[in-house]
Formats: C-alpha cells, structure tokens, sequence
C-alpha cells in the first residue's frame, strides 16, 4: 500500500509538472498587436489568417509516421496526434485521419504511448474518441473501450487530512495508482459517446461511478483541481483545464448545482490564466453549452496573434477552438 501511494504521489507531481510546462507555454503573451477593440470585419480577417497559419504550422510539423510529437521533431505521441487530426479535420470539415493512430503499436489492445512505459489511459480515452468521430473508424475504438471500461483507480482507506472519498474507483493516469480527475473526465466522455452506439450495462455502472468521483472531488466554491479538493482542512483551488476537461464530461447534467457553479468558476478563472491550452479548451467548454463569448474569442486572437509554434499541443487545442462552428462536435454528447 505505501509503494503503490508512492507510485500515485509520484505521478500526480510528474503530471502537475507536466500541466504546468505546457499552460506556462502562453504562446503569444507579451504581444505586438492586440485584436481587442478592433471592428467585425478586422477581427475575422485576423481570425482567418490565424487558423491558416495554425493549420500551416501542424501540417509542416508532422512527422514521417504521420503523428505529431509535442514539438516539432519530436516523437510522436498519442495526445498532440489526437488533437491535431481532431483540429485539422474540424477546421476543413472533414473526418479526422486516423492511420497514424490506427498503425499505432499496442500492448493488450491499449495504444502504447511511450515504449516501456505503462499505458496512459487518458490518452488512449482520447484516441478512442478520436476513432468515434467516423462511422467507419467506429469499430476500433471498441478494443480500447472495453479495456477503458475494466481500468479502475485504487481504493485507499479514509483519512481525516483529505476531505474525500477515498472509496471510489474511477480512472487513473496509468495502472496502479489513484484516479485522477482529468483521466476520468476523458473516459467518461467517451463512455458516454459510445452508449448511444453501443449501450451496455457495465458501461453505465462505470459512468456512474466517474460521475460520482468528479461530483465527490469538485473545489468547494467550484471547479477541480487536478485531484483532491482540500488537504488538512484548506481548500485547493481549481485550475482552468481541468475544470473544462471535467465539464465537458459532465455536459448532460448542466442544471446540476456543480456544474452551475463550476461553469461560473471557470469563467471567472479564465479572465486570469491566460495560457493558450486554458484558452482554448475553456472555448470549447462554454461552446459546447451554448455559452457565447465573443471576448475570450478575441483574447484567442491574440494569444496567437504572433504564437510561436513549438507547442503543438496547444497549436492544436487553439485551431480547433478557434474554428467557429458553434457545436464542437469531437466533444458533444
């Protein structure tokens, strides 16, 4: 039990660590230019330019086995393909390509992200979503689905310093540690896109079970942080991906009192972390609940106004956001 909370400390710093590099990113903070206070028609010729420049950048960064790696030259990886193909295909209202994914190696059905290392089950949630975009590619999500389905963070014992239940088993980062919320918010997405397609009992009763550990783990003014909700008795306090992450999942429940006030939280929380992944997946949050903010939409501009291209990751996330079609349709139920 103390290896395996160590192995969870571990990774929860390693995937904070990791958050926290790619938000400070801030593609485009000390800006030349500005779009805000512009009229209509500048702004949409700006916006115009910047999704061709940021489709230029992702299709001259890809690499010769088709992915993306977090930067260019880089090994290609699971999350930024994913998000690439995603953005690409939204912005030329297509289906996304799916090959290099498809070709990816696997180990027991699971796409290996990185050789050796244990699969990262979020990032194979979001593949599978990547493959339910398409009718056709439907049936290779399935694999991955079924292993989603039997994948469970660990139960660990009550304790009076962490004001949560420690019962609940939703999905972890990778095997053998604690759930985490961002992994369980992908999953449960997916589950619940693929239930209109292929609704099956074992499905549901983990879907419940993801719903109650995000509802269990929401901050107590709203939002999420990457875990826990309060250590020894302080609240921790919600950070603006997670937060969207957890409430695209949570879409079908939008009169739930959390999610009223999560979506307060994170409109109120963008206004400060002005990272292009926050930006962006906040864009595609309140787009998915029909909430219009014409605003944000231009602090987008302008994070990319003058964006340095090596994060494509957030390259990605920022074409996809910023391709208007008023339905974010990867992340709808």
């Amino acid at each position: 039990m103390h290896r395996n909370r160590a192995v969870a400390l571990s990774a929860g710093i390693a995937l904070l660590s990791f958050r926290q590099a790619a938000d400070s990113t801030q593609i485009g903070m000390a800006m030349k230019r500005t779009v805000v206070g512009r009229d209509p028609l500048t702004t949409r010729a700006d916006g115009s330019r910047i999704r061709s420049d940021l489709q230029s950048a992702l299709l001259a960064a890809r690499n010769r086995d088709g992915g993306w790696g977090y930067a260019p030259g880089r090994h290609t990886r699971i999350e930024p393909t994913c998000w690439a193909e995603l953005a690409l295909a939204h912005s030329q209202g297509r289906p996304p390509n799916v090959d290099s994914i498809r070709a990816w190696k696997r180990q027991d059905d699971w796409l290996v992200d990185v050789p050796g290392a244990p699969p990262n089950i979020a990032f194979n949630a979001l593949a599978a979503l990547t493959f339910l975009q398409e009718r056709s590619t439907v049936p290779l999500a399935q694999p991955l689905i079924r292993r989603l389905i039997e994948a469970k963070g660990l139960r660990y014992r009550q304790s009076a310093a962490i004001g949560q239940d420690n019962s609940i088993q939703a999905w972890s980062w990778v095997d053998g540690t604690a759930s985490w919320v961002e992994p369980t918010a992908w999953c449960l997405l997916l589950l619940k896109r693929d239930r209109s397609q292929s609704p099956r009992q074992e499905a549901a009763e983990r879907i419940r079970v993801g719903e109650q550990f995000l509802f269990d783990r929401v901050c107590r003014d709203g939002g999420w942080n990457y875990g826990n909700p309060e250590v020894y008795g302080r609240k921790l306090w919600p950070y603006v991906p997670t937060t969207a992450v957890a409430l695209l999942a949570l879409q079908d429940h939008r009169n739930h009192p959390v999610v009223v006030q999560s979506l307060q939280q994170l409109q109120n929380d963008v206004a400060s972390e002005r990272s292009v992944v926050a930006v962006a997946l906040t864009i595609v949050c309140l787009r998915t609940y029909g909430i219009a903010n014409d605003a944000l939409e231009q602090t987008a501009l302008a994070l990319t106004a003058d964006a340095d291209a090596g994060n494509l990751l957030a390259t990605s996330m920022m074409l996809y956001a910023l391709t208007d079609t008023r339905q974010q349709a990867a992340f709808s139920l």
